[in-house]
């Protein structure tokens, strides 16, 4: 990667304004960025805006662009809320180094099709807001985008929910072949799948499948599985091919349902 400029922003409205006006390129940790070949004209560094956070507000619980992976897996507060989920979706990227620069918003952001954490945060329900307030869902803005420049500050996720995450790799810390996240939302049921290798997406015939009913028998688990990999598209690539990623999905969604029913 080759940045012609560089540029340290001072606050906020300084780094919109040079990713709006000017077409910069927001620069996180840039784990993923720096492997890109082409050249950026213009990067916009977003450290020192106070993005590095997890905490409750309104209702919800906010986690800065800037988190990173590592304080995700070990956030005190995210496990008296969701368990062991976070820890379980993000501690097979890599080694500890690479997840203490990882950050939250650089992989919302860039919609990677690889991503895990997008998957478990698209079953959450998650939402992202960009600088200056404009919210999204953030299953949406993966499928569709934002439509133009923009600069995500935070992802706003519910305050708890019982969720589970499951994948297949072909090796502890490569990227996942297929990944998947239920959830629970006290209403309903939210099934994610990423890494198709395609982006994240919801499986809304197996949710509505689902319906309301909190604890589904093993048998409508067994059908809503199916129904999630009936509905999606898979691709090829040197991990997997399509075929695969079909065939085993439905055995990771029902082993993730069936560990949030209880």
């Amino acid at each position: 990667m080759e940045i012609l400029e560089y540029a340290r922003p001072r606050n906020m409205d300084e780094a919109f304004r040079l990713i709006r006006e000017r077409r910069g390129t927001a620069i996180g940790g840039a784990a993923w960025l720096r492997t890109n070949t082409k050249i950026m004209t213009l990067g916009v560094d977003l450290a020192g805006l106070g993005l590095e956070y997890i905490r409750e507000a309104g209702g919800c619980i906010e986690i800065g662009a800037m988190t990173t992976y590592r304080e995700l897996e070990t956030s005190p507060l995210l496990k008296s809320r969701f368990g062991s989920l976070f820890d379980a979706t993000v501690s097979h990227v890599v080694g500890i180094q690479l997840r203490n620069i990882i950050t939250v918003g650089g992989t919302v952001a860039g919609r990677y099709g690889f991503s895990d954490l997008n998957t478990t945060l698209c079953a959450l329900g998650a939402k992202v807001v960009f600088y200056p307030g404009q919210t999204l869902a953030l299953a949406d803005f993966i499928e569709k985008g934002a439509g133009g420049p923009f600069l995500l500050e935070k992802i706003l996720l519910p305050a708890s929910m019982k969720a589970a995450y499951q994948q297949m790799r072909i090796s502890e810390n490569d990227f996942p072949i297929i990944n998947t996240t239920s959830a629970w939302t006290g209403s309903g049921w939210r099934i994610a799948v990423g890494s198709r290798p395609a982006a994240t997406r919801l499986c809304r015939r197996a949710m509505a499948f689902l319906g309301d009913e909190p604890r589904p028998s093993d048998e409508k688990i067994a059908s809503a599985s199916q129904i999630a990999a009936d509905e999606l598209q898979f691709g090829s690539d040197i991990r997997a091919s399509a075929e695969y990623r079909r065939e085993i999905l439905p055995a990771l969604v029902r082993r993730a349902l069936v560990e949030v029913r209880g």
